[in-house]
């Protein structure tokens, strides 16, 4: 009986990530096709969505395709240190990337929305492409660790044991988990408040 489960999960697995991997890769070459035409690429959200969108790519053709070969097969990252370290290093910064894009993209939003110029001039395409090329350096190096510090212990690729795997776990709920949609939900809110305070204004005038 437990057999026969595992093979159903595994099956599941396999077709379910190979769904995911062809609509995922269709959909973000769609829209990326969408956001690089000329009208977009003058938009600074539109430059942060675009990234995030190039970086979604890329991040499901270099991991998805192990993860559905590990459904009917041996996980490499399981098996083999190089590719234990250089999975999880690819993992962590282009997911990290992804939704640090996201977050300025929000945060874009809410500076259009403000009734201050000066904090509406933040929301430019030159100001984008600076963010960008700062979030890109910063999110290529901070991951660096994983590299370092990842290894094959029992037959899984984890962290190392000890204070690392601590570090890493707190590292994992606080930065990678809670901060991105923390940030996106307060910005999203401030990106309200301030249509309703300009929606207002336009009524009184």
């Amino acid at each position: 009986m437990s057999t026969s489960l595992v093979e159903a999960q595994r099956a599941m697995s396999l077709y379910g990530l190979s769904t995911f991997l062809v609509f995922g890769t269709v959909g973000n070459i769609l829209l990326i096709c969408i956001l690089v035409q000329r009208t977009h690429r003058q938009n600074s959200c539109s430059l942060y969505l675009l990234s995030a969108t190039i970086v979604n790519l890329i991040l499901i053709e270099c991991i998805l395709p192990a993860a559905v070969y590990s459904g009917k097969y041996i996980d490499p990252q399981n098996i083999s240190l190089t590719w234990c370290k250089i999975r999880s290093y690819l993992f962590n910064a282009l997911l990290m990337l992804y939704r640090w894009y996201k977050m300025a993209a929000c945060v874009d939003r809410a500076a259009m929305c403000n009734h201050r110029a000066w904090i509406r001039s933040f929301s430019q395409a030159r100001v984008a492409c600076r963010v960008i090329l700062g979030i890109t350096i910063v999110w290529l190096i901070i991951p660096i660790h994983l590299g370092l510090f990842f290894r094959i212990e029992n037959g899984h690729c984890v962290p190392e044991s000890g204070l690392y795997a601590k570090l890493f776990s707190v590292y994992s709920i606080i930065i990678s988990g809670w901060s991105p949609p923390i940030v996106m939900a307060i910005f999203g809110i401030i990106s309200y408040q301030n249509l309703k305070k300009v929606r207002l204004y336009t009524r009184v005038n």
